[in-house]
């Protein structure tokens, strides 16, 4: 009995225990939250991505699950995407920094913290093919984010890699406002030809040569450019042919990104001033001299700084309003600017109207996308005769007072009066241009895609030239 009673007093807590783990439910599958996961169950993940140095937020980190779609982080770098099951396995990557590989398991909620990588030699740069590596084509290709644009007052955009880019030199022959900067890629490429390097804005390739005069570039606002790669080789130019013989320059604007829609306006003002006059007499040195040299001194009485009186202090203006935004198969970004830029010289002004929208859409899973770019632009240039201006401010002699009696520009028979081209000759320029193109892309196969792009560059331009008697 004794040993009966101490079996039944081991054996019975065993019974119980066995019971209870029969009847317990499963837990592998429940999250932090309570909620009851199936094997195959969809799971939405959402979460933080960081950089793990700075702590910084990341925007337009790729969050992928492997063999499966891909979502953004946005402005605030959250993301949310839902996963097949349990057994979903999550690729977080970013640009400069190391790929983190995480299976998902249990969890609805994932915080990344990426770690910056020590080389970027592993960035991809846009190619006319496609892209490539930037360790293979180092030589070849310069690329230039708009982190790193010359800052300050920018009228061009081809101020924004002045200085930046080896082997390419932006020079200006004139500060005029709307005058043409000159850029070449590692030196002129012919002694009787152009040297000017094709301009590709968003893979529409466009004419070297500018309606009504100018900079070929001046429709575009600096303020919608999001980086600027540059095609020096010709084994980064071949798919250009002969118009890629000076170098290609090409141009990728501004898109939208998923996530909150975003608003900015930005606005700037710049002062522009003769920096250094060039010496001339004063009326007493002028006088002095002619009686030196036993000259007559054709003396009006006046004190005048010609140079001064056909100049003037400069003011720029900048205007940029834009919105972007958008979701997980839809981005969309527009944007409006207005420049105001007067030159030193009094009556020369250059004034850019620019509009700017385009919106990409995916289908099909993410295989096919399809991409829409507008830009809308009007330049008002006013130019007065310059050249003739500035030549008789430096010649005339400085004792003519610059207006008569009745406070109106002086005439005389012996000089002219350079204030007088500024009221009997106009010339004025009027450029309207639009560019526009329609991009559809369609994955093929893996690292196989095909694109289509339909463009359309419509420029046309008005000048008004007067001359009064």
């Amino acid at each position: 009995m004794r040993k009966f009673f101490l079996y039944k007093a081991g054996f019975l807590p065993l019974l119980l225990m066995a019971m209870f783990l029969f009847y317990l439910p499963p837990v592998s599958g429940k999250t932090g939250g309570g909620i009851q996961l199936q094997q195959g169950q969809a799971i939405s993940i959402s979460g933080k991505i960081t950089d793990a140095v700075s702590g910084n937020l990341l925007d337009g980190a790729t969050i992928a699950i492997r063999g499966g779609k891909t979502t953004l982080s946005n402005a605030s770098g959250l993301y949310s995407i839902t996963v097949p099951g349990t057994d979903a396995v999550l690729v977080f990557s970013y640009i400069g920094y190391t790929t983190q590989v995480i299976p998902v398991g249990v969890r609805t909620t994932i915080d990344v913290q990426l770690t910056p990588t020590t080389s970027d030699l592993g960035q991809v740069i846009v190619m006319g093919y496609g892209s490539q590596s930037k360790k293979d084509v180092t030589g070849a290709v310069k690329s230039i984010k708009s982190e790193a644009f010359n800052r300050g007052i920018i009228n061009a955009p081809e101020q924004l890699l002045q200085g930046k880019v080896a082997g390419v030199n932006v020079t200006s022959a004139s500060g005029e406002p709307g005058g043409a900067l000159g850029i070449t890629i590692r030196g002129p490429g012919s002694l009787r030809a152009q040297s000017t390097p094709l301009f590709v804005i968003d893979g529409v390739a466009l004419d070297n040569n500018s309606t009504g005069g100018g900079n070929p570039l001046n429709f575009l606002n600096p303020q919608d450019i999001e980086s600027i790669d540059v095609l020096k080789d010709a084994s980064a130019t071949a798919i250009y042919g002969s118009r890629g013989s000076n170098g290609v320059v090409l141009v990728t604007t501004r898109k939208g990104k998923a996530g909150v829609s975003v608003l900015t306006l930005t606005t700037s003002l710049g002062v522009s001033t003769l920096a250094r006059a060039l010496p001339v007499f004063s009326a007493a040195e002028f006088k002095r001299q002619v009686t030196a040299i036993g000259g007559t001194v054709d003396d009006k009485g006046a004190d005048t700084d010609w140079q001064r009186e056909i100049t003037r202090t400069a003011l720029t203006q900048n205007y940029n309003l834009a919105v972007s935004g958008g979701a997980e198969k839809l981005t969309y970004y527009a944007s409006f600017g207005l420049q105001k830029q007067e030159g030193i010289i009094k009556k020369n002004d250059f004034n850019r109207y620019t509009g700017r929208f385009n919106v990409s859409q995916k289908f099909l899973q993410d295989k096919l996308t399809i991409e829409a770019n507008l830009t809308a632009t009007g330049t008002v240039n006013t130019r007065p005769p310059i050249s003739a201006a500035i030549g008789d401010a430096l010649a005339n002699n400085p004792t003519y007072p610059v207006y008569d009696a009745n406070g109106a520009p002086a005439r005389y028979q012996d000089i002219n009066n350079p204030l007088q081209y500024f009221e009997l000759e106009k010339d004025v320029t009027k450029i309207n241009r639009i560019l526009g193109n329609l991009t559809a892309s369609v994955k093929l196969a893996k690292g196989l895609v095909y694109k289509l792009n339909f463009g359309i560059d419509n420029s046309n331009g008005t000048r008004d030239y007067q001359q009064m008697p």
